[in-house]
């Protein structure tokens, strides 16, 4: 949830939460505790799915058209209540942030009772080619799936490879043929679409943020983009060592230095428009916490300090931009300062996550103790005031007025357990949780004729009916 709405942390380094209690220092409370949690991130999940994986929020009315079009959805009768009330809208990019959440809670609390359920809605999302653009569909291209959003369901699938193995495969319980990817061919080939709007024609390289050049934004070479396919290069090179996965991450970065996207004090920009290479002068924290788990990451990789030096100078501006030095909570947004539609443009804002996830990764790669002893502070202080928010049952959610922006149908906001629950990823690796060995299934999926065509059924069903069905 965001922070900016809650007055003050509790001092006392328990907290009460109704009716229990949790030691933030204890590997075992913080697990338990994750395990609680991501009920509520599952519960509203099923009511607001239009079959495509990604779960379902209010959008405003003018964007109706590009709604139906991200969730690849031609069912006419949803297209006319598109046009006389408009529609609810899936954003694609958070629903990959959002099953990463799942898979990481898995690889450190070795609980893989949502399994099912995040697997199933992964392979309704990838389809039978293979990647998250249907085959590099134009549509998709055009409307809901930009370089941003297909990186984060690529991120999630790596921390799926990472926690079940190079060769386990999407959604083992339902064997289909040609809709049981690798979860790390995913990874690998959304990294490899991703670099395919790389461009060096206009300011010296670059992402661009859209996959088309043409309509808004189409000259934007996002932050976001960028500093996402160098956590996934990262990623891809601890497990392959393939040198092209180092060269693409060190060309990346040294471009957003050299365009001082990443300015000498180490501010990470939200990115440059190629009209006359300027750099926006917005800044939100969900960049730099991509860019320091990246950074982390290839420095384990490699051994090379020169990474973890510019991690830590990348921490040192988290800390000076997004962390208030009075509390050391991380309750900071510069381009938001209060939260609302006027000031960033979403409401509420939910840019957060992905700097617990960068803080915790850092911690785990860094070697300097102050910085780890920093790192702690900052996510214990800023868990006290987060899970004032939360009831006995870890249900964290706001209740908004309906017409809330990027609000679920009913008002409520998912990204407050989304929140929650990356605190609670962040807090179990500080406190010790490592990889828990959990070898995946491997089986082809030859032979596969009438679970995959039984499959592929309810997969048209759940398009057509606007739910999503378990096999």
């Amino acid at each position: 949830m965001n922070l900016a709405y809650i007055v003050a942390a509790l001092a006392a380094s328990a907290v009460s939460l109704a009716q229990q209690n949790i030691d933030l220092t204890s590997k075992s409370a913080v697990i338990a505790a994750a395990k609680a949690a991501v009920w509520p991130l599952q519960q509203f999940y099923a009511s607001n799915t239009r079959g495509n994986g990604a779960w379902i929020e209010q959008y405003d009315d003018s964007h109706w058209w590009e709604s139906l079009l991200s969730q690849n959805v031609f069912n006419p009768f949803v297209i006319l209540k598109g046009l006389f009330n408009g529609t609810k809208g899936a954003e694609y990019g958070c629903s990959g942030i959002y099953f990463d959440l799942f898979y990481k809670y898995m690889q450190y609390s070795g609980d893989y009772s949502t399994l099912s359920f995040v697997d199933t809605n992964m392979q309704l999302t990838v389809g039978g080619n293979g990647d998250f653009l249907d085959g590099q569909s134009a549509i998709l291209e055009i409307s809901g799936r930009w370089n941003d959003d297909i990186g984060w369901w690529a991120l999630a699938t790596m921390t799926a490879a990472e926690t079940f193995g190079k060769d386990a495969i999407v959604a083992k319980n339902n064997i289909m043929q040609g809709y049981n990817p690798t979860y790390f061919s995913l990874a690998n080939t959304t990294f490899e679409q991703i670099w395919m709007d790389w461009d060096t024609t206009k300011c010296g390289g670059g992402i661009y943020w859209s996959r088309i050049r043409t309509g808004n934004n189409a000259n934007l070479k996002s932050t976001i983009t960028n500093v996402e396919e160098m956590e996934l290069g990262a990623r891809l090179y601890v497990v392959t060592k393939d040198q092209k996965f180092k060269d693409r991450f060190d060309v990346i970065y040294a471009w957003l230095k050299t365009y001082k996207i990443v300015d000498d004090d180490y501010t990470v920009h939200d990115g440059l428009t190629t009209d006359a290479c300027a750099v926006s002068q917005e800044l939100y924290s969900y960049h730099t916490g991509e860019l320091m788990a990246a950074l982390g990451i290839m420095y384990q990789a490699t051994n090379d300090q020169n990474y973890l030096d510019e991690a830590h100078k990348i921490f040192k501006a988290v800390q000076r931009l997004f962390v208030d030095p009075a509390t050391n909570i991380l309750n900071r947004e510069p381009s938001c300062p209060d939260g609302t539609t006027a000031s960033c443009g979403k409401s509420p804002s939910g840019y957060s996550f992905p700097v617990y996830k960068g803080l915790a990764t850092l911690y785990a790669t860094s070697t300097d103790n102050s910085v780890k002893a920093s790192i702690a502070t900052i996510l214990q202080a800023t868990a006290k005031v987060n899970f004032q928010g939360c009831d006995s049952n870890w249900y964290c959610i706001r209740n908004l007025p309906k017409d809330t922006e990027f609000t679920m149908q009913n008002g409520t906001n998912p990204r407050d357990q989304f929140e929650t629950v990356s605190l609670l990823n962040a807090l179990a690796v500080i406190n010790g949780a490592g990889l828990v060995t959990a070898p995946g299934a491997t089986v082809t999926t030859k032979s596969a004729d009438y679970g995959g065509a039984v499959g592929m059924i309810g997969a048209a069903l759940a398009g057509v009916l606007g739910g999503w069905i378990l096999f």
